[in-house]
């Protein structure tokens, strides 16, 4: 089931918190999406996770203010290096 931004193991009001952070930054690029094709398993992880950097790389490229960009980018390598290392159990279930 998707959780958007963050691990599952987080506490229901983490997560809300985070994934309204992480909604300033990113209108493409869903966690959701992400989440549901783990699931699903109809394409490898690598690819899973490679649109999911894409979409967010997308999203920082749309934006207008350079801070905005900064961080968007960083954000979008930190999430896309977490679900690399962290993100090997959720798929396929």
């Amino acid at each position: 089931m998707p959780n958007g931004f963050g691990p599952e193991s987080w506490p229901k009001k983490l997560q809300q918190a985070f994934n309204r952070f992480s909604t300033h930054y990113f209108d493409e690029a869903s966690a959701n999406k992400h989440d549901e094709g783990y699931a699903l398993a109809l394409h490898s992880r690598w690819h899973c996770d490679k649109r999911f950097l894409q979409a967010m790389l997308r999203d920082a490229s749309k934006q207008e203010r350079v801070s905005k960009i900064l961080i968007c980018l960083n954000l979008a390598i930190i999430y896309w290096l977490a679900v690399r290392v962290g993100g090997s159990r959720n798929y396929g279930k």
